[in-house]
């Protein structure tokens, strides 16, 4: 899933030194917007594109697009040595290709793969037919989540009432083939697409998002193996969907109270409030992250500040030319002081690693991770750039270090404790996960800090825990 980073302006900024100055007024910041990005020859001469549904429709539209993908990175990107990548060797060998390329679709794979030799997750692409907009995250979905499980393809989540939940799909079924390709072959071919990515995490995520990738309102056959190990061959549609940042409340089961929250944007900030006030006097708290890929910094500030002491540093932002802009918690009408976990996983990116690292090093909190470590996918991007044909560019033009000076970026959040998921939990519908929580909690409101030392357990009645979502539909919900 994309980290939302930042708020995009839409014309090219051409005085650097503006941009700087814009950057020092906290209150129009939005996530790490240390300097916008400059757009050079970013706006099209009048006669000088025929575009239509596909974008650049000639080789020299092509190339020309070529020429501002390559410029912006060259100008704007955060490290000026590229990661170690020789960027101008990257336009001698890729512009031939893309001077090649016999359709639009052929183009953005040559771009894709340019881009992808950074081994950066934030510094992204976008088709014009995929109609990118990073305040309204959206895109294609057949209804389900397929994660390596195991060393398996497994169905991690399957939306309810959806075409695959009517077909027969659960979590837990093991992927066969995807429109007649083995899944192996179908994941090679992506990663040979991606090249690389910020960690091995990352570029495991990326390659499984992208499994039933294709144009909307599309057929894709998918071939199984249920409960019983019974191949069975279904055919899906490609929906376009929005996938909505919101917050998740479960009602307390032993005065221990349960918030998800699933990106990071303004339009969560007056749902989480309320959600802290109705988790006041609870004895202990989980915080869902682990199907959070990020969002907005100024959000991410937010959240943190119920839980710290005002003026409390997140980190820090740092600029190409090394300028630090740090963020800071505020104060808050209501805090939460009582023992908190927060649930991290490998889909747990950008601002989720922010918040996690944030609390692991103040020992706010205990991080209790499904997956070894998170995204470790830490990057600022300031601005969106528009392309020629239509196309979208983000591009990381900062970095990031921690309050400690831990760079989170190509490393991830370490959880305090771990447990890997299994398929037979899936199968089970169990989450082992959120039960360590709960039985980390329980050590913590009996025994204190000296609860994780201590032989003990906090037994939950078996029963579902009721959800509801504020100011969104809680199908919706993913874990």
């Amino acid at each position: 899933m994309e980290s939302q980073l930042a708020t995009p302006h839409k014309s090219a900024i051409r005085n650097p030194q503006s941009a700087i100055m814009r950057a020092l007024f906290p209150a129009v910041l939005l996530f790490c917007s240390l300097i916008c990005l400059r757009a050079p020859d970013a706006r099209p001469q009048v006669g000088a594109f025929a575009q239509g549904a596909g974008g650049a429709n000639s080789r020299e539209d092509r190339l020309k697009v070529f020429d501002q993908v390559w410029r912006a990175i060259y100008d704007n990107y955060y490290d000026k040595r590229y990661r170690g990548v020789d960027w101008r060797l990257q336009r001698e060998i890729f512009r031939p290709q893309a001077e090649a390329a016999r359709n639009n679709a052929e183009f953005y794979r040559v771009l894709r793969q340019m881009i992808g030799r950074l081994g950066d997750a934030h510094t992204r692409i976008y088709a014009p037919e995929e109609g990118f907009d990073r305040d309204r995250p959206a895109g294609s979905t057949v209804g389900m989540a397929v994660r390596r499980i195991e060393g398996r393809p497994v169905v991690t989540w399957v939306a309810p009432g959806s075409e695959a939940a009517r077909l027969g799909l659960r979590p837990g079924f093991t992927i066969l083939q995807v429109d007649g390709l083995p899944v192996q072959k179908a994941l090679e071919r992506i990663r040979d697409e991606i090249i690389e990515s910020s960690t091995q995490t990352a570029l495991e995520t990326q390659t499984y998002d992208k499994l039933f990738h294709g144009p909307r309102d599309t057929p894709v056959s998918v071939t199984f193996l249920d409960i019983e190990e019974r191949p069975h061959t279904v055919t899906l549609t490609r929906r376009f969907v929005e996938f909505q940042r919101r917050v998740v409340v479960r009602k307390p089961l032993n005065n221990i109270g349960y918030i998800e929250v699933t990106g990071f944007g303004p339009e969560i900030e007056e749902d989480f409030e309320a959600a802290m006030r109705e988790a006041q006097g609870t004895r202990g708290l989980i915080l869902d992250l682990r199907n959070n890929g990020g969002g907005f910094v100024a959000t991410v500030a937010q959240i943190a500040s119920y839980f710290l002491t005002e003026g409390d540093g997140l980190g820090e932002f740092i600029s190409r030319q090394g300028r630090a802009a740090s963020r800071y918690t505020q104060r808050t009408e209501i805090s939460y002081r009582g023992p908190l976990v927060v649930l991290v996983s490998a889909r747990s990116a950008s601002g989720s690693e922010i918040f996690a690292a944030a609390m692991q090093e103040r020992k706010r909190a205990t991080i209790v991770g499904a997956s070894p470590t998170t995204c470790g996918c830490l990057l600022g991007v300031s601005r969106t750039l528009k392309l020629l044909d239509g196309g979208k560019l983000n591009v990381s033009d900062s970095d990031y270090r921690t309050a400690m000076g831990r760079r989170i970026e190509g490393a991830g959040v370490k959880p305090d404790l771990q447990l890997e998921t299994r398929i037979a939990d899936l199968l089970a519908g169990r989450d082992r996960t959120f039960e360590m929580a709960v039985d980390q909690l329980g050590r913590m409101i009996a025994f204190g800090s000296r609860g994780a030392d201590i032989e003990f357990r906090l037994n939950l009645p078996n029963v579902k825990l009721q959800s509801s979502v504020q100011g969104s539909d809680a199908s919706q919900s993913r874990p």
